[in-house]
């Protein structure tokens, strides 16, 4: 049986709930890719690995970053 909640169709609510710090989607909104944040790595390895992220998608997604989930990283 295939999963009946493929990847591509979750939610930008559900990728905030997951806790994910960004995400791409194509033009038709179908997710592409997401990045996370590592609690481990040094907050400017985080901001690297975003900057990639970002560089690696923006010609052709949408990417957004969810900036509140972003700035609690940067609190802690």
């Amino acid at each position: 049986m295939q999963n009946p909640n493929p990847v591509n169709l979750t939610t930008t609510a559900e990728i905030r709930r997951l806790g994910w710090i960004a995400e791409a989607r194509d033009e038709d909104g179908h997710l592409a890719s997401t990045q996370a944040w590592l609690d481990a790595a040094p907050t400017n390895e985080n901001f690297r690995m975003l900057g990639e992220f970002i560089a690696e998608y923006e010609t052709n997604r949408t990417v957004t970053v969810v900036t509140d989930l972003l700035a609690e990283k940067l609190k802690t």
